[in-house]
């Protein structure tokens, strides 16, 4: 095979310059494997990649999506997987790779790559990949979640927003959800959070501080970066934990470090891709937690089914903050 068809970005620019033709067949490298896509999950950082904003930029042309689930098509050689394997996985375009999930196939690393049980469909596997493992690392490996400790959840309604509330209120947490609607809110109610603050009618410090006290929160789990960042790190108790998982208002702010001197605050990044190299046997043993997670129906992933061909729209949709949990696209 010379080619499948994809989405591919053949310049810099706007995601809505994506165009669905064709791209070149990938090489299977050490380490990596080819997997024929049955779901790819859209992400805001599509959107970056796409316009170069990214924080590792592949070669044009290129084919975006980060998230995968499929059938292994090619392994390299010394590999753990055969063809055949279901699997999820993310794609090498988290490192400047060519070939990622919105097309036919894709690249993904092995270290980066899980079975997925059969009694779990593709678009579920895609659903969860990376909202659920995201958060489970900032909360548990990077955050050290205790028990009845108060988190504030910054885009709760989002796909890894709606993850972190899950596992947090699994692990016994209070949790506080911000979002930015009234139909937002309606979604994460059935979470049962302690509070939920509408951030574009309500004032998140005011409100917070009224049902808590001053600076109340331990864990401040943010995705927005921006003035609800600043809000929320004013908010941290003493030896609070600010756990930094992106940027999805285009805003990445400045820290005051004395500020955090003398407030004892920390500030933690969150990129489990790192753990590729780092820990991968961790990751993978979060996964399967997490399978199980949802076998026992102790989290409930929110997503929504769409057509490989409607992939711009969506996109779109995730750029103006108007969709809800995941968006997965199948072909």
């Amino acid at each position: 095979m010379d080619e499948y068809k994809a989405w591919v970005q053949k310049n810099i620019a706007s995601f809505t310059n994506l165009e669905y033709t064709l791209m070149e067949y990938p090489e299977c490298n050490k380490g990596e494997l080819i997997i024929e896509t049955k779901a790819a999950t859209l992400n805001f950082a599509d959107l970056l990649l796409s316009s170069g904003m990214y924080q590792s930029n592949p070669e044009i042309p290129f084919v975006p999506g980060f998230e995968v689930a499929g059938i292994v098509k090619e392994v390299s050689p010394d590999s753990i997987f055969e063809v055949g394997d279901r699997v999820i996985a993310a794609t090498t375009v988290f490192r400047s790779g060519r070939h990622g999930s919105f097309g036919d196939y894709c690249i993904a690393s092995e270290n980066l790559t899980y079975k997925l049980p059969n009694d779990i469909s593709y678009e579920v596997g895609a659903a969860i990949l990376m909202s659920y493992l995201t958060s489970d690392f900032a909360l548990h490996r990077r955050a050290e979640l205790k028990n009845n400790e108060l988190v504030l959840i910054n885009a709760a309604a989002g796909g890894v927003g709606i993850a972190a509330l899950q596992l947090a209120k699994i692990s016994g947490a209070r949790v506080i959800a911000a979002v930015g609607s009234e139909q937002k809110r309606k979604v994460v109610e059935k979470y049962n959070p302690e509070l939920i603050i509408n951030y574009q009618e309500e004032n998140l410090r005011e409100t917070v501080e009224a049902h808590f006290g001053k600076r109340p929160v331990n864990i401040f789990y943010d995705q927005v970066g921006g003035q609800a960042y600043d809000e929320g790190v004013k908010l941290l108790s003493s030896e609070g934990r600010a756990l930094i998982v992106g940027f999805a208002s285009g805003n990445i702010p400045s820290q005051l470090l004395s500020y955090l001197l003398v407030k004892n605050i920390t500030i933690m990044g969150v990129f489990m891709i790192s753990f590729e190299d780092n820990d991968k046997d961790y990751l993978k043993s979060r996964i399967e937690l997490i399978f199980e997670h949802y076998r026992n129906k102790k989290i409930e992933p929110v997503f929504e089914i769409i057509d490989f061909q409607n992939i711009i729209e969506y996109l779109d949709l995730i750029g103006s903050r108007k969709t809800v949990g995941r968006i997965v696209a199948v072909k």
